[in-house]
């Protein structure tokens, strides 16, 4: 007779150890996805601040590094300016002109700067940031840059018209002197109908642009409250104007040093935060920019306690918890001195 062997299934205990060691295990995997998962969003944020930066300070390397340039011309006296203000404008026409020079169009400064640490109020200073729109963060620098394009739009080496953009600022110049003329709504400029100084062939062309640096306090909304990088433009439309253009969220501060050359050896003696107008134009060979980046989004209990000291900066409120933040900077070279008295030696 054949004897059955009889089949036992888990006992209580065993199915609840069998239970708990799951439960362990799955809250470690539990635990390491949500680690990794936060590990890749602090990256991801600290990725995106990064890259924030670098297209800010490179933004304005670009500008600063050609502040200045007016085609190859030589100082700026041998222009003569454009004489309808954009609106808004962005300060205080050149009354000792005739006509006056609408602020947009003064060649004769390369730059200007605020160090908004101890300057007058933004509005005074640049009255086209103290519209609504315009909020500029507290404490930050503010600066302005005039310069033409890097290479010429249009070349007319024989005979008077030539193709462009409508509705564009031109430098035109024969190499020797030059004008800054809009030409409306033509796509082609015609030189014999030209209303400023006559200038024959060969002669170029070259976008002519003033934009002003500054850090709002918002990105897209008021409600949104992620300070950004922008700067107020000088619109290449029909009506001319200055309008808003944002390039880097999160840019909490920017701060900039001048390098100043007070022996005319091209080397920089002293760097200064409040430079003179009168240095900004002839001493000025260097400047060096400083960025506060934050990111975009809070990071959980994560509380920056640090104290940021840079130029003449240094955070003496706590700044917002919750965000990661760097200091970037880069050092630009000024290469086209303003003054007429020409580069150092």
């Amino acid at each position: 007779m054949n004897i059955g062997i009889r089949q036992r299934g888990l006992s209580l205990i065993e199915l609840m150890i069998a239970i708990t060691l799951g439960l362990i295990v799955l809250a470690a995997l539990l635990g390491l996805f949500v680690q990794s998962r936060s590990s890749f969003r602090q990256n991801d944020a600290l990725a995106e601040m990064q890259d924030s930066a670098r297209f800010g300070l490179d933004t304005m390397a670009r500008d600063l590094s050609m502040a200045g340039f007016y085609g190859g011309l030589y100082g700026y006296s041998a222009i003569v300016p454009y004489t309808v203000a954009p609106s808004p404008d962005c300060g205080a026409p050149d009354l000792t002109a005739s006509p006056s020079i609408p602020w947009a169009f003064q060649v004769s400064k390369r730059v200007e700067f605020r160090n908004h640490l101890s300057s007058v109020s933004v509005a005074s200073a640049f009255p086209c940031l103290g519209q609504s729109n315009t909020p500029v963060a507290a404490n930050t620098d503010i600066v302005a840059v005039r310069r033409v394009a890097g290479q010429s739009t249009a070349s007319i080496i024989s005979g008077n018209t030539a193709n462009a953009a409508a509705n564009t600022f031109y430098l035109k110049t024969n190499g020797t002197v030059g004008s800054i003329i809009h030409n409306g709504g033509n796509s082609v400029i015609t030189l014999s109908t030209s209303t400023d100084i006559p200038l024959q062939a060969p002669l170029a062309l070259y976008k002519y642009m003033a934009r002003v640096y500054f850090i709002r306090s918002y990105s897209q909304t008021p409600a949104d409250g992620i300070p950004t990088l922008c700067r107020m433009e000088l619109q290449q439309v029909s009506s001319s104007s200055m309008s808003v253009e944002c390039l880097a969220e999160g840019v909490e501060n920017m701060q900039i040093e001048w390098g100043l050359d007070l022996d005319n050896d091209c080397v920089v003696d002293t760097y200064t935060s409040s430079p003179s107008a009168t240095q900004l134009a002839q001493s000025a060979i260097t400047a060096r920019i400083w960025l506060l980046v934050r990111t975009t989004q809070t990071d959980g209990g994560f509380n920056d306690q640090k104290v940021f000291n840079f130029a003449d900066y240094s955070n003496t409120s706590a700044l917002a918890a919750g965000f990661h933040r760097r200091v970037y900077s880069t050092t630009v070279q000024l290469r086209n001195p303003i003054a007429d008295n020409g580069p150092c030696t």
